[in-house]
């Protein structure tokens, strides 16, 4: 039942209308959102003032949305001098909180690691052990090596930093003005649920992974400590969420195998486990289309799509990715190269924009993955050089743009005829629905199977394997000529179900779950975990 009613954030303006269930869970309650990194940076200037900067990412841009109806906290690790300097001056007043004109109705709580925890905790398991392991990344029979250094990365790192993020998480729950409701975030965090509900026993807890859980045999690359660790973390939330169903039965299927003593129900997708019963369910995130319209149609993104004119040809494949292992974007570009090899009377009459964010350049596997990205799209121009100079025309078939410019890659996705998505893994990935939302010429998605935007949106994209490059070039051959009454039809399809399934259903159904628990555990106290 929906109510009439509308939520509203913290300034007290409407921001949606809301079932009565989750207006009356937010009226009474404070989300503490916890993750690695905040919604905001603060910076020194060099006269001392200090000025913030928007965080940027997935996570961010998702949990950030709740701000507009709830009353929220965010509890992150400082990032910078600035941040650490605030928090310290937090604690020395003994304040529960930052607050900042451009948090935009969150409150803040700084975790403060030293720095060599911090370096363990992040650059030695969250990345890149975990995020490999997650995204099958390893060349297993080379990599990952779990040597002494790993060890005390784990118990000195990441171990320490869950707990830190523990006890602020703990404080901020205790200084909330309403009912506190903990929404932990991703694989930095596994095991924070576990030191949490030592403090707080009946806290209501949530952990929502936004990467994919592989197969539980693919978990045995960890050692048995590590990953009973992780199981038994998350088992100690209330809600699990993930991406898709198979994500979710790699979990119960991980876990059953890990934890002898856990009761795992497939049927109900719920946990038993030292008296607490934890429900793992699915939350296929998505897009806010009215903000990704926005931000489309800005006088920047207006000036970047006047400048791309110049880049586009008789037929333009774009790609927008994170220039990151996982994404796949050396075979995206072998299959393009295949595609020329197979279709010369393409050459001079289609070129491949691809839009790349550099990230985690402190990781030696992703500052190698951008040099050979970069060693393969030049070797790809100039193998068509000669070609083109016979044609007599000027033309490069690939075009990089390095840089994280979103104004510049929501333009691109206007004008593509085909779009890639080969990700060999992913949570989710949000560009293919991007995409789909903002094309403007039919434009066909090529999506891999192993994304898990796969699940919703693969009956209208074209299907490939995320190895297979001669596959890859034939479903770009396919997308490139296929009759425009079908690309209408599929282009239709796909914008349709991204604003079915947005951003605020992906939020509501969250929201909804743990309105129903909380209602639950207030009828009936005897199922009340103590």
């Amino acid at each position: 039942m929906v109510s009439h009613q509308a939520g509203t954030n913290r300034d007290g303006q409407i921001a949606m209308p809301l079932p009565t269930a989750i207006h009356d869970l937010l009226d009474r309650s404070t989300l503490i959102i916890a993750s690695n990194r905040g919604p905001i940076e603060f910076h020194e200037t060099s006269d001392g003032e200090i000025v913030s900067k928007r965080g940027t990412g997935g996570v961010i841009t998702a949990m950030s949305a709740a701000a507009r109806y709830a009353d929220a906290i965010w509890v992150a690790c400082a990032m910078t001098p600035a941040d650490r300097l605030l928090a310290e001056k937090m604690q020395e007043e003994q304040q529960p909180f930052i607050e900042h004109p451009d948090l935009e109705g969150f409150r803040v709580r700084f975790v403060l690691p030293d720095l060599e925890a911090y370096r363990g905790y992040y650059y030695r398991i969250a990345n890149p052990l975990l995020w490999f392991l997650q995204h099958y990344l390893w060349d297993t029979p080379r990599a990952p090596d779990i040597d002494y250094e790993t060890w005390q990365a784990w118990h000195h790192g990441y171990v320490v930093v869950n707990r830190l993020f523990a006890e602020e998480i703990v404080a901020a729950a205790e200084a909330a003005p309403r009912e506190p409701i903990v929404l932990l975030q991703d694989y930095h965090l596994y095991l924070a649920p576990a030191f949490i509900r030592e403090r707080c026993p009946d806290l209501l807890l949530y952990h929502f992974i936004h990467i994919p859980w592989p197969d539980q045999d693919y978990w045995r690359l960890l050692p048995m400590e590590m990953r009973r660790s992780i199981c038994e973390g998350l088992l100690a939330n209330d809600i699990v969420g993930f991406q898709t169903p198979r994500h979710a039965r790699s979990f119960l299927n991980t876990v059953d195998v890990n934890l002898p003593d856990a009761e795992v129900d497939y049927r109900r997708r719920e946990v038993t486990y030292r008296g607490r019963t934890t429900r793992v369910r699915v939350y296929p995130i998505s897009i806010d289309p009215e903000l990704v319209r926005q931000v489309a149609a800005s006088e920047d993104a207006r000036r970047h799509e006047e400048h791309l004119r110049a880049f586009r040809n008789e037929y333009t494949i774009v790609r927008v990715d994170r220039a990151e292992p996982s994404k796949n974007v050396v075979r995206g570009f072998l299959a393009y190269d295949r595609l020329l090899e197979a279709h010369p009377e393409l050459i001079g009459r289609v070129n491949f924009l691809a839009f790349l964010v550099p990230t985690r350049m402190e990781v030696a596997e992703y500052i190698n993955y951008l040099d050979e990205i970069n060693a393969v799209v030049g070797r790809i121009n100039a193998k068509y050089a000669n070609a083109a100079q016979i044609e007599g025309i000027d033309w490069q078939p690939v075009h990089l743009f390095v840089g994280d410019d979103y104004p510049r890659a929501l333009a691109a996705m206007k004008f593509y005829d085909v779009l890639l998505v080969n990700a060999i893994f992913d949570g989710m990935n949000l560009v293919a629905k991007e995409g789909a939302l903002l094309n403007e010429r039919n434009g066909v998605l090529i999506l891999s199977e192993g994304a898990g935007a796969y699940q919703q949106l693969g009956p209208w994209a074209l299907t490939v394997s995320p190895t297979d490059i001669e596959g890859t070039a034939e479903a770009l051959w396919r997308g490139l000529t296929m009759p425009e009454s079908e690309r209408a039809w599929r282009a239709q399809q796909l914008r349709q179900h991204v604003l079915e399934h947005d951003l605020r259903r992906w939020l509501i159904d969250q929201l909804q779950d743990i309105a129903e628990l909380r209602a639950e555990r207030e009828t009936d106290p005897v199922r009340t975990p103590s």
